[in-house]
């Protein structure tokens, strides 16, 4: 029997599902890796045991799976269309505090051009 609703045909997905997806893609992808290690561990199970390769093969995906997850999860769940509300209190260089249009997150834009040192680039040791 199937439990979930029918599957309405001539219906194409809207711009907010494919973008759902192609945010979730990597982790997606790196399922798929997974299962493909899975599947080779079992047929190896038929072949004389799994080889040291197909081990580290199987703990590279879970791996790969962990990082997607947590990089997924960091994303925000739509793109922020932001627009300045107003100059932060918070820095003595006039750095901008931003909102989303959306979610009404508020975030502060550090900008190197009015001389914000936490706006500019981190210098690498020579």
């Amino acid at each position: 029997m199937r439990s979930r609703l029918p599957l309405v045909l001539g219906e194409s997905p809207s711009t907010e599902d494919l973008a759902a997806i192609d945010r979730e893609w990597p982790l997606i992808a790196a399922e798929l890796d997974l299962v493909d290690a899975e599947i080779t561990m079992l047929y190896a199970e038929d072949n004389g045991g799994p080889s040291a390769l197909d081990w580290r093969r199987l703990r590279r995906a879970e791996s790969r799976v962990t990082r997607a997850a947590a990089e997924v999860a960091a994303r925000p769940a739509h793109v922020c269309d932001l627009v300045e509300v107003r100059l932060t209190t918070e820095c003595r260089y006039g750095c901008k505090v931003l909102r989303c249009r959306k979610c009404g997150a508020e975030q502060v834009s550090h900008r190197a051009v009015y001389g914000c040192p936490a706006g500019q680039r981190p210098r690498r040791a020579a």
